[in-house]
């Protein structure tokens, strides 16, 4: 006489629950690393934006306009103010942007 042993999952089950996790990797992995990517240009923007605060409060009492590059941590920002346009342009790992404030 045959034994029924119901302890455990059968091949079945599990070749379709890791179709599933593998099915759910792949969409979500591309996801996730361009939400990453999206997250550290929103960072350097505002990076930016703080920079072009701290350097303009510190020199807008002058009442000149200027120019400023700041080196730090493998990043360089160039900050240039005129009467009427504050500019921050970034570059960091190898990707420039400019920000613009009128």
């Amino acid at each position: 006489m045959l034994k029924n042993n119901e302890k455990g999952f059968t091949l079945a089950e599990s070749l379709l629950s890791l179709m599933v996790l593998v099915t759910l990797a792949v969409f979500l992995l591309p996801l996730m690393m361009q939400m990453t990517g999206q997250s550290k240009a929103l960072w350097e923007k505002q990076k930016g934006m703080r920079i072009l605060y701290e350097e303009g409060e510190k020199r807008l009492l002058e009442g000149k306009n200027f120019h400023f590059t700041y080196h730090g941590e493998g990043e360089r920002y160039d900050i240039s103010w005129e009467t009427s346009e504050a500019t921050v342009c970034y570059e960091f790992s190898g990707q420039a942007a400019c920000i613009k404030k009128q």
